[in-house]
């Protein structure tokens, strides 16, 4: 077990850079999109998730769908499940909503 602590380690610390990347660049691309005027700020779709959904957004992520922009929000609901929302970044039209059976 001593042995493969250090590679359990390294692992994890790799998996780790490797979301923090990720996010990194969906706030850059976010960041271009938002300076070619291809979506609106996030800040205004968030505040429309959170009165339509409530304030317990936990997570946000931003996807680009072939042609098609889109923000995903995972929401803790009063029921305590997980809600993920996908937003149209372009227009802010909530396009889909899902309860997160897992």
């Amino acid at each position: 077990m001593r042995r493969s602590l250090p590679l359990i380690l390294l692992c994890l610390s790799l998996a780790t850079a490797q979301a923090a990347r990720a996010d990194s660049d969906d706030q850059n691309r976010a960041s271009e999109a938002l300076e070619r005027h291809e979506i609106l700020p996030l800040a205004g779709i968030l505040a429309k998730v959170k009165r339509t959904y409530g304030d317990n957004v936990v997570n946000i992520e931003y996807e680009e769908r072939g042609t098609r922009r889109i923000y995903d929000f995972e929401i803790v609901g009063q029921s305590g499940q997980v809600i993920e929302i996908h937003v149209d970044a372009a227009t802010g039209k909530i396009i889909q909503g899902d309860e997160d059976q897992d």
